[in-house]
Order: C-alpha cells, then sequence, then structure tokens
C-alpha cells in the first residue's frame, strides 16, 4: 500500500496546479499543503492554520506533503483510503500513505476539522505523526456558544430584551480583532454554531425598504452594522461555525409599533405584525446566508399562539428568503421549549420545514447534577423524538457564579448522559453572560472571560466533540493543560486536583437545601433562615430536586425522618453538605500546595487560590447555617431547648464563615452576580445596587442571628409564649376613618378573622390568626400602598399594626423597631405565602390623627384601649410541632 501510495501522489499534482496560489511558495518553504482548486472558504482556512504549524515544526524530509480535500473527491477515492458511513456529517480521516498524509473529509466542516487536528498533532510533537491512522466524527452534531445583545438594565423604552446595536449598548461587537481571537478559540475547541441573543435584532441588521416606519438607526449606523454582520458570519463560516441570531415573540420594532398605535410587544398575533415579522425575517435570510435564527416564541406571546406563529409568519419568511436569494440549503430554525407549548408547535412546523432544532434548558439555569431524571427527562427524550436535533441549554448558570469552575470529569459525565438521552446539540452560556466579554474580578485592566474561564469553555467543547475518552488519558491532557499555564507538572496536578475536587460543591449543595435553579437565586450570597426551614413560602422549584438531582431528601423530609426515627433515603442535606464541605476545603489545599511550582501567571493563580478559599468559605456557611436549620426545625418536634442551644452556636457559626467570606470575596469582585435586577429575590429582594455583594448581605446575617437571640430569650424565659386557647379578644376602641382617610385607595374597614382578606385589592386572605385579634375591627389598604392613614378616634387608644416585610423596597419601608412602635406579638397572622406577620402597637390621642406609614404594605389589626397591658408573646399553636418558626428570625 505504501509503495501504491508513493505512486498515488503524482496524481495530486492537479492540486498544485490547480490549487491554491500559494502552493508554489509553500514547496520552497518547507511541507507543502495542497488543497483543491474549488476548495470551500472552511478547507481554506484549515490549511492556514496546518501550514502555520508545521512552519513552526522541525524540518521534514524532503518530499514529505500534505494534501486535504473531501474523500467524495475523485482524486481521494482512487487512494482507497476507508470510506465515512452514510449521512456522515464533520467526519474526517487522518492518514499516512508513504510521504504524504491525507486529510480527507465528509464535507467542508469534516476537512477542516481534519486539518485542524492534524495541526494540533504537529503542535505537540514538533513534527507530522508518523504511522497515523485516526477517524473522528462529533458526538453532538450542535456544539455552540452565546453571547448576549442584552443589558440587565431596561433602558429602551421599558421594553425588555429590546436593545439596539450600537457601540454605546455594545462595544465590543465592533472589535473585528476580539472577534478574530474569539472565533478561533471556538474553532480550536471545535465549536459550530453561535447565538446571539436579542429581543427584536433585525431593524439593527436589515434596511427594510418595506417599512420606512420601522427605521430604529441612522442610516450610517445601520449600514456599519450591516458590514460587520456580513463580515462576522463570513468569518464564522471559515471557521465551520453557524450564526444564529435570536430573538423574542411578539417584539416590533418600537416606531413602527408607535407608528401603528399598537404596544412594543404582542401577546397575540395579529395580520400586520405577521407581515412585518416575515418580511423581516425573508431578508435576514436573503442578506446573511451563513446565518440561522433561533426564536423564543413565548414569554411575551401567549403559549397558545406559537404554533400559528411559527408556521405562518417565521417559516414562511424564511422560505422567502430563500426563494429570493436561490439558496437552496435550508439554515437552521432553533425552537426554545420555554413558554410555549412546544409539543403542538413541533408537530405542525415539521412538516414544514425539516431543518428545526429545539432547545430546553439543562438543569434549569444553574449547574446542578451530570443528569436529569423525572419530568425533565421525559421532556428531553419528547423533544429529541420529535425535532431534527435535541440541544440542551446550560444557562446562565446562577449557582456557580462568581468563582472559577471547570472540572472537567463533571462535564464529561454531563455530556455522556446528553448521549443517553438523544440530545444532539450543546447551547453553552458564559459563566457571566450579563457581563460579556467581562469576568466579574475586580482587576485593572479587566479580566476578558475567555481568559480566566478558559477550561469552562475547552472542557464542554472536547466533551461535546467526543465524551467517550480514556480516563488516564484525559487525566493526563488536562494536566498538562494546566501545566503550560502555570509553568511546572506539579503545578498543573495540584491544580486540576483543586478544580475537580471543588467541581461538584456549589452543582450537589443546592438541590438539597436550595429554592430555585433559576436565577431568582444568587447561591454566592448565601441563604436567610426561613428560606432554609420554611422554603415552601419561598415560592420554590420542584424540579430542582425531582429533576434536576439524583433521588435524596429535602431539608424538611430529613427533619421530619428524623423526628419520627424513620430511615432516610438518597442523599441527605446533612451528609451532602459535610462533604461539600470536606471536597472544598481539599481544594484550598491542592491549590495552595501548588504554590512552590507556579513559575507562570502568578497573579491569575493566587486569583484562583482565592476562590478556593471563598468556596470552602461558602460551604462553611451552608454547612453551619443548615445545621441551624434542623436543631430549630428539631425543636418544632420535641421542644427541647438543647436543639435551641445548638442552632445558636451554629448560626454564629455561618454569621463567621460569611465574614470571613465577605472578607475574601468581597474586594476581589465587582459584583457577586451579574445580573441585578429585581429578579433576583434570594437571599433577599431587590434591585439594582441593594444586593450585590456579600457586604450588603453580611448585615442582614448579623441582624438574623440578634432577632434569634432575642426570640429564643423570649421563647426560653417562660414568659411570652401563648397557646391559641389562652386568651380571649382583645378590647376594642372605636374608630372613624376620614374622607381623605388614605392616600392610596381603597382603604376600607373589615373584621379580622381567618378567610378575611388581608390587602383591599389583593385576594391574599388570613389562613391562621392569634385568638386574641380575632373579631376586631381593623383597616385594610391596596398592598404596597403605604402613605398617611388619617382615623378618628372616640378614647385614646392603641392601634395594631402588621407590616409585610419587603426588602426590595429598602429605604422606603417604615421600620417599627426604629419608629417607637412597640412589638406585642409575633407569629401572629399568616396569610398565603407572606411571612407571619408580627404585631406592632403604638398609643395615638383621642380625636384626628394622621399617621406616616411609609411606603410599604400594612394592615391595621384594630385599635384597643391605650392604657391595655399587653405582654410581649409569641402566639404558638398546640398540634405537636410550631405552626411555623419563621417568627425566630423576623
Amino acid at each position: 500500500m505504501r509503495a501504491g501510495g508513493l505512486r498515488r501522489q503524482a496524481r495530486w499534482a492537479w492540486l498544485c496546479a490547480m490549487g491554491l496560489a500559494a502552493c508554489g511558495a509553500l514547496h520552497a518553504a518547507g511541507v507543502p499543503v495542497l488543497t483543491a482548486k474549488h476548495a470551500s472558504a472552511r478547507e481554506l482556512w484549515g490549511a492556514e492554520q496546518l501550514r502555520d504549524a508545521l512552519a513552526a515544526a522541525k524540518d521534514a524530509p524532503a518530499g514529505v506533503r500534505v494534501i486535504a480535500g473531501l474523500r467524495s473527491e475523485p482524486e481521494m477515492e482512487r487512494l482507497n483510503l476507508p470510506e465515512f458511513w452514510p449521512q456522515a456529517k464533520e467526519a474526517f480521516l487522518i492518514e499516512q500513505v508513504g510521504k504524504t498524509w491525507v486529510v480527507a473529509g465528509s464535507d467542508a466542516s469534516g476537512v477542516l476539522y481534519g486539518e485542524l487536528e492534524l495541526a494540533d498533532r504537529v503542535r505537540a510533537a514538533g513534527k507530522l505523526p508518523e504511522g497515523i491512522h485516526d477517524m473522528e466524527h462529533p458526538a453532538l452534531k450542535l456544539r455552540a456558544t452565546c453571547i448576549g445583545m442584552q443589558k440587565q438594565e431596561i433602558t429602551y423604552d421599558g421594553a425588555e430584551y429590546d436593545y439596539l446595536y450600537t457601540p454605546e449598548n455594545f462595544p465590543f461587537f465592533y472589535d473585528k480583532a476580539a472577534w478574530i481571537r474569539y472565533l478561533d478559540s471556538m474553532a480550536a475547541e471545535r465549536y459550530n454554531a453561535l447565538f446571539l441573543w436579542n429581543g427584536h435584532p433585525f431593524t439593527s441588521l436589515l434596511r427594510l425598504p418595506r417599512y420606512p416606519e420601522a427605521r430604529e438607526l441612522p442610516t450610517a449606523q445601520l449600514e456599519q452594522n450591516i458590514a460587520l454582520f456580513k463580515w462576522l458570519t463570513a468569518e464564522a463560516d471559515k471557521r465551520g461555525i453557524w450564526v444564529l441570531q435570536g430573538f423574542y415573540n411578539i417584539h416590533l420594532s418600537h416606531p413602527f409599533a408607535r407608528a401603528h398605535q399598537l404596544p412594543y410587544h404582542l401577546a397575540a398575533p395579529n395580520a400586520l405584525a405577521s407581515a412585518y415579522t416575515r418580511y423581516a425575517i425573508s431578508e435576514f435570510v436573503r442578506e446573511y446566508p451563513h446565518a440561522g435564527l433561533m426564536m423564543t416564541l413565548g414569554e411575551a406571546m401567549a403559549p397558545q399562539y406559537g404554533a400559528e406563529w411559527l408556521t405562518k409568519t417565521i417559516i414562511p419568511g424564511v422560505k422567502d428568503g430563500l426563494r429570493e436569494a436561490g439558496i437552496a440549503t435550508e439554515p437552521p430554525i432553533v425552537v426554545r421549549a420555554h413558554a410555549t407549548n412546544i409539543d403542538d408547535v413541533m408537530k405542525e412546523a415539521m412538516p414544514l420545514y425539516s431543518n428545526i432544532d429545539t432547545m430546553f434548558k439543562w438543569n434549569g439555569e444553574s449547574l446542578t447534577w451530570t443528569n436529569v431524571r423525572g419530568t425533565v427527562r421525559d421532556r428531553f427524550t419528547m423533544l429529541a423524538e420529535n425535532s431534527n436535533v435535541a440541544i440542551a441549554n446550560v444557562h446562565l448558570l446562577s449557582n456557580l457564579e462568581p468563582f472559577r469552575w471547570g472540572d472537567p470529569d463533571f462535564i464529561r459525565q454531563t455530556l455522556t448522559n446528553f448521549q443517553r438521552i438523544g440530545i444532539e446539540g450543546l447551547h453553552l452560556y458564559p459563566l457571566r453572560y450579563w457581563d460579556w466579554p467581562w469576568a466579574g474580578d475586580k482587576t485593572t485592566p479587566r479580566l476578558e472571560q475567555t481568559d480566566r474561564d478558559w477550561i469552562w469553555f475547552a472542557a464542554w467543547g472536547r466533551y461535546a466533540w467526543n465524551p467517550n475518552r480514556d480516563a488516564e488519558k484525559e487525566h493526563a491532557y488536562w494536566a498538562a493543560q494546566f501545566a503550560e499555564r502555570y509553568g511546572s507538572d506539579e503545578a498543573g496536578e495540584k491544580l486540576l486536583e483543586a478544580y475537580t475536587l471543588a467541581g461538584p460543591c456549589q452543582p450537589r449543595l443546592l438541590p438539597r437545601i436550595g429554592i430555585t435553579e433559576g436565577n431568582r437565586q444568587a447561591f454566592a450570597l448565601g441563604m436567610t433562615m426561613p428560606q432554609l426551614i420554611d422554603p415552601a413560602r419561598f415560592n420554590p422549584a420542584k424540579t430542582l430536586w425531582t429533576g434536576d438531582a439524583p433521588p435524596g431528601e429535602r431539608l424538611d423530609e430529613y427533619v421530619a425522618e428524623e423526628g419520627k426515627h424513620e430511615p432516610h433515603h438518597g442523599e441527605t442535606p446533612i451528609e451532602v453538605s459535610d462533604a461539600t464541605l470536606e471536597a472544598a476545603q481539599q481544594a484550598v489545599n491542592a491549590a495552595e500546595a501548588a504554590a512552590p511550582f507556579v513559575t507562570k501567571n502568578n497573579a491569575e493563580y493566587a486569583r484562583v487560590v482565592n476562590d478556593m478559599k471563598a468556596i470552602a468559605l461558602l460551604m462553611r456557611f451552608y454547612n453551619a447555617k443548615t445545621k441551624a436549620a434542623e436543631q430549630v426545625m428539631l425543636y418544632g418536634y420535641d421542644r427541647d431547648a438543647a436543639h435551641m442551644h445548638s442552632a445558636d452556636a451554629l448560626l454564629s457559626a455561618s454569621v463567621e464563615a460569611f465574614r470571613q467570606l465577605t472578607a475574601l470575596a468581597g474586594p476581589a469582585y465587582v459584583t457577586a452576580t451579574a445580573m441585578e435586577t429585581t429578579q433576583r429575590q434570594i437571599p433577599f429582594r431587590g434591585g439594582m445596587g441593594q444586593f450585590p455583594n456579600w457586604q450588603q448581605c453580611l448585615p442582614m446575617y448579623e441582624k438574623e442571628l440578634a432577632t434569634f437571640r432575642k426570640r429564643r430569650a423570649m421563647l426560653e424565659s417562660g414568659k411570652g409564649v401563648q397557646a391559641e386557647q389562652a386568651s380571649g379578644p382583645l378590647p376594642q376602641v372605636e374608630f372613624t376613618l376620614r374622607a381623605d382617610a388614605g392616600e392610596a385607595t381603597p382603604v376600607e374597614p373589615f373584621t379580622v378573622e381567618p378567610g378575611a382578606k388581608l390587602f383591599a385589592d389583593r385576594g391574599v386572605t388570613i389562613t391562621a390568626l392569634a385568638p386574641e385579634l380575632k373579631g376586631l375591627r381593623g383597616i385594610r389598604i391596596a398592598s404596597r400602598a403605604g402613605g398617611t392613614l388619617r382615623v378618628k378616634l372616640a378614647h385614646p387608644a392603641q392601634i395594631l399594626v402588621g407590616f409585610v416585610k419587603d426588602a426590595s423596597r429598602k429605604g422606603s419601608v417604615l421600620d417599627p423597631e426604629t419608629e417607637q412602635w412597640n412589638l406585642v406579638m409575633l407569629n401572629a397572622v399568616t396569610a398565603g405565602k407572606m411571612p407571619p406577620m408580627a404585631v406592632w402597637a403604638k398609643p395615638l390621642p383621642e380625636g384626628e390623627n394622621e399617621l406616616d406609614m411609609g411606603k410599604g404594605a400594612y394592615v391595621v389589626l384594630g385599635f384597643v384601649p391605650e392604657d391595655l397591658h399587653i405582654t410581649p408573646h409569641v402566639n404558638v399553636t398546640q398540634n405537636g410541632g410550631a405552626e411555623n418558626l419563621d417568627w425566630l428570625f423576623e
């Protein structure tokens, strides 16, 4: 065969004669890389990378050459190379035939990846690999990263997700050098798609002459955008990368909407919006032949319209553009399974368009497990069976922020499970989506995510190509990657160990104790005691533990079984917390042990060690606090004061751990999370700048500890604990509401009793009530109204008020502790998922009264005589357990 191969080299003379103009120069400079005259842009770009690698390698013997082309080429056929299987995509074969190294591809991308693989081998060995026979193809058909053309601030006419492409909004979009670096890294890691997310991108990228009233950018800016997007999609195409532009539905051009007296976002289709959107999509397909489309059918549009909108507006628009441009190849369309009836959508769409993929979130908006089960797995299975490619969207990573994360084996196991489920696509978010391209580290200059989080991108790309690799070889591979960055094999081994140990900590712990895998929770900022002991109050996402985690117990289940002395099942919160604490500390030890061997990138090494220490402190915080919550909940079963003593010590330890975490991580990061909007609710509600970092959360945890100690002292003193049957109704003082009783309307009297509405404008009703309040005549107002209350009293009285805690309105909500109110009752009123309400009293004179009630929600629970002494107490029911223990902390 080798001799035959030498004869066959002559048959490739046409490649030099008809191929690249640089072919002759390459003969003079070193090893020639020969490609066909009609080679695609992908093949030619790959050949350039191979030439660069060969130019830096050792001198090769005379007569050595590389030929690269499609396996289907007649000249390739004559080489008697192994055949690819039918419908092979992106596959390549590298084989040495005498002095010729052949790179054959199933398609242009296959040739490209074969050229890149051979270039990697040349760089690693310093020469062409002898005797190579390597045939490969990707495990996943679609391997994508994404970039948000979005901002966390709503800046454009109050419309969510809508942002114009301008240098002011997205300066990185106009940096061609940065794009080249990013696209090169994507190609090196074998990604083949890039998603750009935006609400309505079409007026930033298209002229749309049919609808001049839709124009949103000045002509010069629009033309710059069009030229740049054409350049970007062409450069991406050279590297085997499809650019897919995302959009939400139904979003309209804002000037277009105003011109036609429509809202910017529509909940249902109409003829004008359909015609406009169909035209915009057709123009996009015609203008950008190397791009595809990704859509969110829901959020603005009601779910029941998804199938209609896709089949009667979007797909016809794509087909219009293909027909007008004379393009036969259907560009990919990706439909998210989010906020739409995806089953109905796919049933109607697939007969009309074959190249439709679906996308569904993996582990919600976090990373919690290498697998899925239950309803989450069922959804992926359905999508795999009913779409061209089912794509798993590794989305936002809310539980990993802001620390470095890169456990290669966790990622390898995850992608192995993709294959088992039938998932054939990966859509990967960066670790800090909302700040792209910058990492969250507080450095000057800012760190780029592609540098800081190199292992995040590299590992997902490597295992999306092939997760079925030898474990020992993979360990050696990643150790070498770390060694190259930090200067020695010893440093590489220790740092790989640190990343691998720290990797599962946040993913394992969140499902056992957390509220949600969504972006509502900032896991790095901790959790409050009520969130741990009473998660139902905070609208937990049940798929966090029923679909995105292995079988096991939540904290309430664990404590219930402990209280009943029954056996546990699966993972338990305490064992997982203990395991993650130990692993995190071992990660710190490994990272610190690398110090004597680090000879490069010392500043980044110091940041790695800092992150490992921060993760360990976070795990210590959660370990102590979870155990404190366990003790409090056990107290609810047996009323053993020893539990409260243990809880005090553990809660104190958690605050100290958080204090140390604040000192370590606070100065290291701009913010703990990239998204700082009112969407964030755990651990504290708030908008921009209220709880961005550990420094703002620490005082809240310190206050929680102090409150617990006060409530515990009250509880354990034997005074002030009052059972339901121990007291009758309080006496009342009559009142009259003035005509201008409140600044907010409606304001109305009501009888305080179970089943009564708590607010005038909401259906939240009282479900449990301290018996002494029952039957009092109170006042309810519109929720969140606050303002001034005006009331006339028949006699001097004490007003009894329940205030609703709302951290999202910090600075405007009245704080009764600082406003000369007296706390008289804890755990007094329960309504819906609201925290149990405490009752505060304030003396008022006879006659006209005006009270500034701040700007938060409150309810007046009655007026009692001024000289009535109410001993501060806790309302506790006698049903074998505490109805609710949140009052110990709030």
